[in-house]
C-alpha cells in the first residue's frame, strides 16, 4: 500500500511538471504583443461609442470578397460574438458600388439576426457565386433555410433606406479611423489592430480587450 501511494504520488509531480513545461513552451512560442508592430495606438479624436455596461466595443473593418476576412471569420464567431465581454459592430467597407452592395448585405444581416448567414456567404462569394445579384442572392438565401416569406422580408431590408444609411455610417466609420485594409479591428476606440495572420490578428486582439476592460 505504501509502495502504491509513492508511486502514484510521483506520478502526480511528473503530471503536474509535464503540464508546467507545456504551458511554458506554449507561452515561449508566441511573442511578446508590442505596440507599433502587433497594433497602433490612434493619435486623432474620435468620438467613441458608448459601451454596454462591462463591455469593450471592437469593430472589425471587413469584406465578404477578402480572403484574410473569410479566414479569420471562423475565430470571429468562436473568440470574440462568444466573449460576453465584447460589443462587436461588424462594419462592411464601402471601397466602391461591388463592395457597396455587400456592405448592404453585412447591414441586412445584423438587422435581421442572421449571424448563421456570414460563414455561407464568404463560402458562396469564393465559390464565385455574384451576392451583389438578386436572383443569386435570393438562391443563396433559400438554399441556406429562408423561407420565401422571411426572403421577401429580406430584400425589403436590403433594399431599404436603414440599410442605405447603414452604408453611408460605414463609409464614414472608415474615414474617420483611416481603414485602408482588412481584415483591421479597433478596440476600444482606442487600439488599431495590425494585419497579421488570423491567429495572431485574433490573440492581439483578445489582449486588447483585456487591456482597455483594465483602463476603464
Amino acid at each position: 500500500m505504501q509502495l502504491n501511494r509513492h508511486f502514484n504520488i510521483r506520478n502526480l509531480l511528473i503530471g503536474l511538471l509535464g503540464a508546467l513545461l507545456l504551458n511554458n513552451a506554449i507561452a515561449a512560442s508566441s511573442p511578446p504583443i508590442v505596440e507599433g508592430t502587433d497594433y497602433t495606438v490612434l493619435n486623432k479624436a474620435i468620438v467613441k461609442k458608448v459601451e454596454p455596461k462591462g463591455k469593450v466595443n471592437v469593430k472589425e473593418f471587413f469584406s465578404f470578397v477578402c480572403i484574410h476576412c473569410k479566414d479569420i471569420e471562423p475565430l470571429v464567431a468562436s473568440k470574440l460574438l462568444a466573449n460576453k465581454a465584447v460589443d462587436l459592430d461588424k462594419i462592411h467597407v464601402a471601397w466602391n458600388p461591388s463592395t457597396e452592395s455587400y456592405a448592404k448585405l453585412n447591414a441586412t444581416l445584423l438587422i435581421m439576426k442572421l449571424d448563421k448567414l456570414y460563414t455561407p456567404a464568404f463560402t458562396a462569394t469564393f465559390s464565385q457565386h455574384d451576392l451583389n445579384d438578386p436572383v443569386q442572392l435570393k438562391g443563396f438565401l433559400s438554399q441556406n433555410g429562408l423561407s420565401q416569406d422571411q426572403i421577401t422580408k429580406f430584400m425589403s431590408t436590403y433594399n431599404s433606406f436603414t440599410v442605405n444609411s447603414k452604408v453611408s455610417e460605414y463609409k464614414t466609420q472608415m474615414e474617420a479611423y483611416d481603414i485602408s485594409g482588412t481584415p483591421t479591428f479597433v478596440v476600444g476606440d482606442k487600439y488599431v489592430v495590425s494585419p497579421a495572420l488570423p491567429e495572431r490578428a485574433m490573440e492581439v486582439t483578445q489582449y486588447l480587450v483585456k487591456k482597455s476592460a483594465t483602463e476603464k
